[in-house]
């Protein structure tokens, strides 16, 4: 029997393939260590007001970034390492990621970044004085800028319009017009990342103006309830389904039927992630 590859005149350890046992495979349900001195450090951009006159006021984002505020502290982060930026700048919000990249990350369980915002598609994301490509802020992180951090989990949470697209009317979304080049999208690849946004490319997000976005209000509510229970991926599927039960029928708006939003989850953690209580 002959095996084969799908690279040419690849080279295997020993000069011979090998067939991985049961007991192999094993070693790689392995889990992220949750054991360090500090559950980790977290940033929420809670941009609300913004300087183009086209650009509405995000109402609803203030209590969104209090109730994901409080899931964190559920979770374990201690207060006064969740740091809150308030309708920052696009130059703010860079300095905010260079800073961290270039601090020293040996005693954190994980990294945490919620971004509340207006956007667009191919992940463009609203400062208040302008606009940002999320790809540039992940560069930041990547482990040549910040050794510190390979290995440790870095976890985004984008609650953002990603284009205008829905199935039918309109409410409130966070798809004002945005006036920008076109640009691609190209995030560094690295392990250990997780990116969750609030709605697939090209989709639009939705938000209550009293109670908040419904990706972020089923994220933290979920956190709060679920989030030492069972490990982030089960957590997120289970975020989704909540939110793609949502539509706009059940939302103050009577005149807009039907309209749905799926969150998106991209991911190269390479372990499992529970936020076991600390002890």
């Amino acid at each position: 029997m002959t095996t084969t590859t799908d690279v040419q005149r690849a080279s295997v350890t020993g000069g011979q393939s090998h067939h991985p046992s049961k007991a192999d495979l094993k070693k790689w349900f392995d889990r992220y260590d949750m054991t360090h001195k500090k559950r980790g450090v977290a940033y929420i951009f809670n941009n609300e007001t913004f300087k183009h006159p086209k650009l509405k006021t995000r109402y609803g984002s203030s209590k969104d970034t209090e109730d994901f505020k409080k899931a964190l502290i559920k979770l374990g982060f201690r207060e006064d390492d969740i740091k809150v930026y308030t309708d920052a700048t696009v130059e703010e919000m860079r300095d905010a990621w260079k800073q961290f990249g270039k601090n020293s990350h040996t005693d954190i369980d994980c990294f945490i970044c919620a971004i509340l915002s207006h956007g667009d598609s191919d992940d463009i994301i609203c400062g208040y004085d302008g606009t940002v490509k999320l790809d540039e802020l992940f560069s930041y992180l990547r482990p040549d800028r910040c050794p510190s951090l390979k290995g440790i989990p870095k976890l985004f949470f984008i609650q953002a319009c990603r284009g205008t697209a829905s199935d039918s009317g309109v409410e409130k979304t966070d798809a004002d017009y945005i006036d920008h080049e076109e640009m691609s999208l190209t995030i560094p690849v690295m392990a250990d990342m997780l990116v969750v946004y609030s709605s697939c490319n090209k989709h639009a997000s939705y938000r209550d103006e009293k109670a908040g976005t419904w990706f972020m209000q089923a994220l933290s509510e979920m956190l709060m309830e679920y989030g030492t229970k069972y490990e982030i991926m089960k957590l997120l599927t289970a975020v989704s389904n909540r939110v793609a039960s949502l539509d706009l029928q059940s939302s103050a708006n009577s005149e807009c039927k039907s309209c749905k939003q799926m969150p998106q989850i991209n991911s190269t953690l390479i372990k499992e992630l529970m936020f076991e209580p600390k002890k």
